[in-house]
């Protein structure tokens, strides 16, 4: 399966952690000099907040995706740990959910659906849905499935990008804003993967 852009190496090779971590007065100043776009992002990550407290877990087809996904990242970057992956795939799925629900108000005309996979067969994906979801997350292919401006887009990373250093502590190390965004645009297109297969998130009861 083709790695991101960020992992066209041999896989021995370790991705370093960040050299620091994104700080409240670092993330400020980024979203401050987007313009509108970062005031996007910063209301977006604010609503995915209040949408994570309603989701339980990704669907029975896009779970096991991201766990498997997670776990081939896993060793050629170590800063990405489990409760980071969680963390990254989860927050970006809802937002995608958020961003949905009222597109207008995240700058996005629509919502732009992946519809080139095949149908299911017997109720089952293809083999090669993993490879498929990383490939449309990497490069040009993404853009045009990614319902925020790329700079709202940028936004939104480095907001996860805090989250995810504040989860790790200052003990801990941090991954890099190019990984989170990576990670990210994967998880933005296993939502796409469970709009075209009419499925949906575990949900709070």
């Amino acid at each position: 399966m083709a790695l991101p852009t960020w992992l066209q190496r041999q896989q021995s090779v370790t991705v370093r952690a960040a050299p620091e971590r994104v700080g409240r007065a670092d993330l400020d100043r980024f979203l401050k000099e987007l313009g509108a776009d970062g005031a996007v992002a910063r209301d977006l990550d604010s609503e995915v907040d209040e949408e994570m407290t309603r989701v339980t877990s990704l669907s029975s087809l896009t779970s096991p995706l991201a766990v498997s996904y997670m776990e081939r990242l896993s060793r050629p970057v170590p800063s990405l740990t489990p409760e980071i992956g969680v963390l990254i795939v989860g927050r970006t799925y809802v937002a995608h959910m958020v961003v949905e629900a009222d597109p207008g108000r995240f700058g996005a005309p629509d919502v732009p659906v992946l519809g080139t996979l095949p149908p299911l067969k017997k109720g089952r994906p293809p083999q090669d849905l993993l490879s498929r979801v990383v490939k449309v997350s990497r490069g040009r292919t993404f853009a045009p499935l990614c319902a925020l401006a790329p700079a709202a887009w940028e936004g939104l990373v480095r907001c996860t990008a805090k989250r995810a250093h504040d989860s790790a502590g200052s003990g801990g190390e941090h991954v890099p804003v190019d990984v989170v965004d990576g990670v990210a645009r994967f998880a933005w297109i296993l939502r796409q993967v469970d709009l075209h297969y009419g499925l949906s998130p575990e949900r709070n009861s």
